[in-house]
């Protein structure tokens, strides 16, 4: 059992809490989730709540790890999201690799829109100061706001319709099928009497 006062300490930085436990995969889970919601509150103000969410479930999770580890019934080690079940990041990299590339695409894009296209947008309304220009920078602004609520909003409805899974769905408890084998069982055994 690791000291209390640490733990306390630890406690208020996301993730650390639980790497102070021996966690080390929930707590990067929950930093690198924390500075994911971070870096998109620079894109989406209204995402800052989720930062006080985020604290507080790192915050209360970490004394939760402590009790259950008191208690002799501390969970395996796991990232928070399973991603799959995949439980190696290399074995992720590898089947999601291009979801990752897909990323850097995205990251790469905002990078040049942010440090070119808007800086040199904006040095142009100051030196024409026109309503168009300074329309056209403001609608410019908005825009990676508007991307990201509109990719939300397409997952939410992929989730909704339940996404695509390479799995076909499991039949439901007393399929067909069942019934059948059922029904052969029962003829063997009528062959026999």
């Amino acid at each position: 059992m690791k000291n209390g006062f640490l733990t306390f300490c630890f406690a208020f930085v996301p993730g650390a809490g639980q790497m102070y436990q021996g966690y080390m995969k929930r707590g990067l889970s929950l930093i690198s989730l924390f500075c994911a919601s971070c870096l998109l509150t620079t894109v989406a103000v209204r995402l800052v709540l989720l930062l006080p969410i985020l604290w507080m479930y790192s915050f209360f999770d970490t004394f939760n790890l402590r009790a259950q580890m008191g208690a002799g019934i501390a969970p395996e080690d796991d990232y928070l999201f399973h991603l799959g079940g995949e439980r190696d990041l290399g074995l992720l990299l590898a089947r999601r690799h291009k979801l990752a590339g897909w990323g850097l695409v995205v990251l790469g894009v905002y990078m040049i829109y942010d440090g070119i296209l808007m800086s040199g947008l904006y040095d142009l309304a100051v030196r024409l100061e026109s309503r168009v220009v300074w329309f056209i920078y403001d609608a410019a602004y908005d825009l990676p706001e508007l991307l990201l609520c509109l990719a939300l909003i397409l997952l939410g409805l992929w989730l909704v319709r339940g996404g695509h899974s390479s799995k076909p769905a499991a039949e439901p408890h007393g399929s067909q099928e069942d019934f059948c084998d059922y029904i052969a069982q029962e003829d063997e055994f009528d062959d026999r009497t």
